[in-house]
């Protein structure tokens, strides 16, 4: 069972406590602190579970942690979940979808080449 949060219309119109968070872990990938960051990005995940941002940033985590194998499943997950939310609102975001879902390629392509 899904543990989704609803989402008000507009999800991108504020910048939300939750938003802050992903900042932060988001903040420990970037210090090179992926275990940090990984179980921050968890944590977050278990909260909303498709998150875009969340999705993403655990898969940037678990990539810099050199957990492969983890990161093309976050990815592939994260490109699901741009997919869904397009379907949903075909007008809104298109500009930021289509550029996620290419960095979301290019990390898999660069995936594709490690064990």
């Amino acid at each position: 069972m899904s543990k989704s949060k609803p989402k008000p219309k507009g999800v991108r119109a504020e910048f939300t406590e939750y938003d802050q968070r992903v900042g932060r872990a988001l903040s420990l990938h970037i210090a090179g602190q992926h275990e940090l960051a990984i179980a921050e990005f968890k944590k977050l995940v278990d909260e909303w579970q498709d998150h875009i941002d969340a999705n993403y940033g655990l898969a940037l985590a678990y990539k810099g942690a050199k957990y492969y194998a983890q990161a093309r499943e976050q990815f592939q997950k994260v490109r699901e979940y741009i997919e869904a939310e397009r379907a949903r609102q075909p007008n809104d975001d298109t500009a930021r979808f289509q550029m996620l879902l290419r960095m979301v390629d290019q990390h898999l392509a660069t995936l594709s080449q490690q064990p």
